[in-house]
């Protein structure tokens, strides 16, 4: 099943590299991925409803669909700060700093968010907190070079406009914390799109080299949730990221 090979392919990734940098609260969200498979249902099998097939004497045991956070919003079990489909916890973060719930935030999404790294009105939705992980994501889908554009010209810019009450920490983000906002569960796109709109259907550039050869770089292809590597010097996704506080 493909869904569960990239789900296979994000418990290798963080496994397997050495140089992953761990995101600031130690935690990491879970994969999306709620579904159990046996080898004629191709659509799958609800967790709920996986008893004969992922149970520890079952058929397929053990799935990733019958544990962690996932299964347990499924449950009815697992507390949230904010919101988010499966077992991610979002909450909407305005341009000014403000929470959503809080100030003068109200909740709605900054026109034009993927062409400027400035907002108006400043009371507008324009980063997502992610409450796991700790980390501030911004809204902005940028499109650019890795060494100039990606590095340099798009954090510069968002610092300068003080993007959801910062004014430095922007950067782009690592492979692992990208794959943190992975929603294994969906495609195109392959994350929660109601915390991350606008999100383009195509692979995001990470901070990371790709060792073997050091003019490429790691994206996340948020089509279908898997890792891939490209040139630095040719254009691509990039959204930037920064901790919380």
């Amino acid at each position: 099943m493909i869904r569960l090979s990239r789900v296979v392919s994000f418990a290798l990734l963080l496994g397997a590299s050495p140089t992953l940098h761990a995101a600031p609260t130690g935690l990491l969200n879970d994969t999306g991925q709620d579904t159990c498979y046996n080898d004629t249902v191709a659509d799958g099998v609800a967790a709920s409803n996986a008893a004969s097939i992922a149970r520890d004497a079952g058929t397929h045991p053990r799935q990733d669909c019958r544990f962690g956070r996932d299964a347990a919003a499924i449950a009815g079990t697992l507390t949230k700060t904010g919101a988010g489909v499966k077992g991610f916890d979002f909450t909407k973060v305005c341009f000014n700093g403000d929470l959503a719930g809080s100030g003068t935030c109200t909740g709605a999404l900054v026109p034009n968010i993927t062409a400027a790294a400035t907002g108006s009105p400043t009371t507008d939705w324009a980063c997502t907190k992610d409450n796991r992980t700790n980390l501030i994501w911004s809204l902005q889908s940028g499109f650019g070079d890795w060494t100039t554009y990606a590095n340099t010209t798009l954090p510069n810019a968002t610092n300068a406009a003080t993007r959801c009450g910062y004014n430095t920490g922007w950067r782009p983000p690592t492979r692992r914390e990208l794959l943190s906002i992975v929603h294994n569960g969906a495609w195109s796109q392959a994350i929660d799109s109601a915390w991350f709109p606008v999100t383009a259907s195509s692979r995001y550039r990470s901070a990371d080299t790709y060792a073997p050869d050091p003019s490429k770089v790691w994206s996340i292809d948020f089509y279908d949730g898997g890792p891939y590597y490209g040139a630095k010097a040719s254009d691509g996704y990039v959204r930037l990221v920064r901790s919380g506080q």
